[in-house]
């Protein structure tokens, strides 16, 4: 049976652009060669732009 899920569900990171090697959002990043990074790997650089995007997104709690 074939996993028909989106690639963003497995690894969230696949939701921003990589940095390093330029993939669009959704698309695999590549290494050297072109070739795509084996099972579902990415860029740290991918993953802490994601990090960093998440972190703008979620609201400051309040100063309590």
């Amino acid at each position: 049976m074939t996993d028909r899920r989106e690639p963003t569900i497995h690894n969230p990171a696949l939701t921003v652009q990589c940095p390093r090697c330029s993939c669009v959002p959704g698309a695999p990043c590549l290494n050297t060669r072109g070739s795509r990074l084996r099972d579902g790997r990415v860029h740290l650089a991918r993953t802490a732009a994601h990090r960093r995007r998440e972190a703008a997104r979620t609201p400051r709690a309040a100063g309590r």
